[in-house]
């Protein structure tokens, strides 16, 4: 087999964390980098040994040298990397929010589909053994019947204003770097929620700080989800059942070890020595997926983002968030009841900060 050849677009955090995996990926290799700062581009070709640095994009999209490009710049710019891939014929694996809304979401995989190029969200805690474990546990009626999820992300963010994830032009807020990944979890299980609520506090930077969801299935099951900037928190995860509850540990997005308790209080846990962060699962899931000529991964399909942008879209949309270039329902007796929502929001974030 031909080795897939790898390249990354940004390389701010979570690209580093990606390259460092990089070594435990199966197969593969690690070719090209681009960043529009030459320095940056340099210094991480150089700590990765990737033998092309490109300080610009679209170069790298458009090089012979790369198979697979692996997107990782903020948010909002998701969307025309992803499409320049797509129509370079460059399989993607981008960063999660696949973009920032769900009609940009759905345009994106139109177009691979018309286009017969491989497109994932890189949810990554999709292909952690743990996340592997417990839907097994889950499928094998170990807990009898799954009717609740509790799960938190939270970790203290930069404060300074300008940071991607304080900043509204750049996509920023706690839903969707980190909500993002209860809400999955939440719907890994359950599918797409019937019922969606929230209580969201808007920072001073108009940017989500933290909030609490709260999804209903018609079925009779129920997830109970926090994310936030602002809050240190044990990110643990637990799934309750008829007959026992399945505990992941800290933090439940990367975590190494999980745990079964069964109403009879017998109990069995289990642990996985991976290296690394756990980044090198949705490499090989891109990869197998290459070798095997699928252009979508059946394991966190099209419909999959779809569904989880599609509820990130209605919290938002109920907080009265949207980001620049959005088109905001336009209908009145909508448009001001966001504005209500926003500014009661305002009110309670400053009262919150003094």
């Amino acid at each position: 087999m031909k080795k897939v050849r790898w390249g990354i677009i940004g390389t701010g955090h979570i690209a580093h964390l990606f390259a460092s995996d990089f070594c435990h990926v199966k197969a593969g290799e690690l070719r090209a980098v681009a960043s529009r700062d030459k320095a940056s581009a340099d210094r991480f070709s150089a700590e990765f040994d990737i033998e092309l640095a490109f300080v610009d994009y679209f170069s790298l999209i458009n090089s012979n040298e790369v198979d697979v490009i692996y997107i990782a710049t903020p948010h909002v710019y998701h969307y025309d990397l992803a499409k320049a891939c797509i129509m370079a014929g460059k399989a993607v694996l981008c960063e999660k929010p696949f973009t920032i809304n769900e009609a940009q979401s759905r345009e994106l995989y139109d177009l691979a589909l018309e286009r017969n190029v491989f497109v994932m969200e890189a949810m990554w805690t999709r292909f952690n053994p743990v996340i592997e474990q417990v839907l097994e546990w889950v499928e094998e009626g170990e807990i009898g019947s799954l009717n609740s999820i509790q799960a938190s992300f939270n970790f203290l963010a930069p404060t300074d204003p300008n940071h991607r994830l304080m900043n509204l032009e750049l996509g920023g807020g706690a839903l969707l770097d980190i909500g993002i990944y209860p809400v999955f979890l939440a719907q890994l299980f359950f599918g797409k929620p019937d019922f969606v609520q929230n209580q969201a506090v808007i920072g001073d930077t108009d940017v989500d700080l933290f909030e609490q969801i709260l999804l209903g299935w018609e079925s009779g099951q129920l997830a109970s989800l926090d994310a936030s900037l602002i809050s240190c928190n044990p990110n643990r995860a637990t799934l309750s059942g008829s007959e026992g509850f399945i505990e992941i540990d800290s933090e439940w997005f990367k975590a190494k070890s999980c745990r079964i308790v069964r109403s009879d209080n017998t109990e069995r846990a289990v642990e996985f020595d991976f290296p690394g962060n756990g980044y090198q699962f949705e490499a090989d899931e891109v990869n197998r997926c290459l070798e095997e000529g699928l252009i979508q991964s059946p394991n966190h399909s099209w419909q999959d983002s779809l569904e989880l942008i599609a509820t990130l879209d209605e919290v938002r949309q109920d907080i009265g968030l949207y980001y620049p270039g959005e088109s905001i329902p336009s209908d009145d007796h909508h448009h001001h009841h966001d504005e209500d929502v926003h500014d009661h929001h305002h009110e309670h974030s400053h009262h919150h900060k003094h």
